[in-house]
């Protein structure tokens, strides 16, 4: 019976992200953005030291991931689903999941959007399709690709950005 209940604990587990430092890579999309207005659409790159709670409530998924801003852009309507296809709740632990939230900064005054992608135990991607309230510069929306990788035990204290600003 133990044996049984045991299988039964771990066949619906859902995917835990390993606590630690990640590093982070916001990177945007320059298809539609104006050659003269790339400058201002920098990739953002920085390192966080996460909890479990922060993965499990989807705060290190939220648009605003630094601590500077954690309380500006919240996420809302989070959603995880499995991506293998086998019986719901019996997918194995560490399979890969996929994710999907809705964002709003400032109470919807200045940007929302909506956010889906992959996210496994030490890694995730996803896809950020924000909308600018009212247009910024004549740009409406944005499409951003949002990367996350786990590093190791922290080395950054928790909520301190390591942030650096590059303009690739």
């Amino acid at each position: 019976m133990a044996a049984s209940l045991a299988a039964l604990a771990v066949s619906t587990m859902t995917v835990a992200q390993t606590p630690g430092e990640w590093r982070y890579v916001i990177a945007t999309d320059m298809k539609n953005i104006p050659a003269d207005m790339r400058v201002n659409f920098p990739t953002i790159d920085f390192k966080v030291c996460r909890s479990a709670e922060d993965f499990a409530s989807g705060r290190a998924f939220a648009l605003q991931t630094l601590a500077s801003s954690a309380d500006r852009c919240p996420s809302t309507d989070f959603e995880r689903t499995p991506l293998l296809r086998i019986a719901p709740g019996a997918a194995p632990a560490g399979a890969p999941e996929g994710i999907r939230f809705r964002y709003a900064c400032d109470g919807g005054k200045t940007l929302d959007g909506s956010a889906q992608g992959r996210v496994g135990p030490k890694r995730f991607e996803i896809t950020l399709e924000s909308r600018y309230i009212p247009a910024s510069q004549g740009i409406e929306r944005i499409k951003q690709q949002m990367t996350g990788t786990w590093l190791g035990p922290c080395k950054v204290k928790p909520d301190a950005d390591a942030l650096k600003v590059t303009g690739k």
